[in-house]
C-alpha cells in the first residue's frame, strides 16, 4: 500500500514537472490545494535513509561547532540513528498531518528544484513540537534531494528552536538555536557524514 502511495505521489510529481516545463529565471510558483494536497511521507523516506546507512560499510563523521570551537569525532553507525531520532516524530504523512499542515510548491530554478513547503493551517496542539518543513525535489529525476525540517519548544523559560538539514544519501546537519529575552542566541550545529564523495 505505501509503495502503491509513494508510486502514485511521485507520478503526481512528474505531471507536475511536465505542466512546468518553459525556461524561466524566476522561480514558478503554482496553487495547491491544501484540501486535495498528498503530504510526502517523509518520516518513512528518512527511516529508509537510516536504514540503507545501516547496510553501509562506512564510519560516519561527527562534526560540531559550538561557542566558535569545531571538534570532530568518528562515530559507529548506530550514533546516526540517535542523533535523528528526535525528528523520526511526529510521523510526517497524510494521514497524521493534513488536517493540521498546508502544502506550498513552486519550481525555484535557481536551485534547480520542486520546493514543497508545510506550515501550519491553524494553532498547533501543545503535542506538536514540529512547526515547518521543506522538501526540494529534483525536477528531472523527481527524487528527494534534500529535506528540512524545524521543530520549536520552550525549556525552562528559554525558546529552542532545532533545524534538521538533511541531504540525501550523504549527510545530515542539526542546528540547535537557544534563547531567552535578555540574551544573545546560543547556536550550536552538528553535522554527520557518512557520504564523503563530494
Amino acid at each position: 500500500m505505501q509503495k502503491l502511495y509513494l508510486f502514485l505521489l511521485i507520478l503526481s510529481f512528474i505531471f507536475f514537472s511536465a505542466c512546468h516545463s518553459g525556461e524561466s529565471s524566476e522561480p514558478v510558483a503554482t496553487a495547491s490545494s491544501s484540501d486535495s494536497a498528498n503530504i510526502f511521507p517523509v518520516t518513512s523516506f528518512l527511516r529508509a535513509q537510516l536504514k540503507k546507512l545501516d547496510t553501509m560499510p562506512v564510519t560516519p563523521l561527527q562534526i560540531i561547532t559550538w561557542k566558535g570551537k569545531t571538534d570532530s569525532s568518528w562515530l559507529k553507525r548506530e550514533d546516526i540513528r540517535k542523533e535523528a531520532a528526535p525528528f523520526l516524530s511526529p510521523e510526517i504523512d497524510s494521514l497524521t498531518m493534513h488536517s493540521l499542515f498546508t502544502e506550498k510548491s513552486f519550481l525555484d530554478q535557481t536551485i534547480n528544484a520542486y520546493t514543497f513547503s508545510y506550515d501550519p493551517k491553524k494553532e498547533l496542539p501543545d503535542s506538536i513540537q514540529l512547526v515547518h518543513w521543506d522538501v526540494y525535489m529534483n525536477p528531472q529525476t523527481t527524487s528527494v534531494q534534500r529535506i528540512y525540517l524545524v521543530k520549536e519548544k520552550d525549556s525552562s523559560g528559554k525558546s529552542v528552536t532545532n533545524q534538521l538539514t538533511w541531504m540525501v544519501n550523504r549527510w545530515f546537519s542539526i542546528r540547535t538555536i537557544t534563547q531567552n529575552q535578555e540574551d544573545r542566541p546560543d547556536i550550536r550545529e552538528e553535522k554527520l557524514i557518512w557520504n564523503f564523495d563530494d
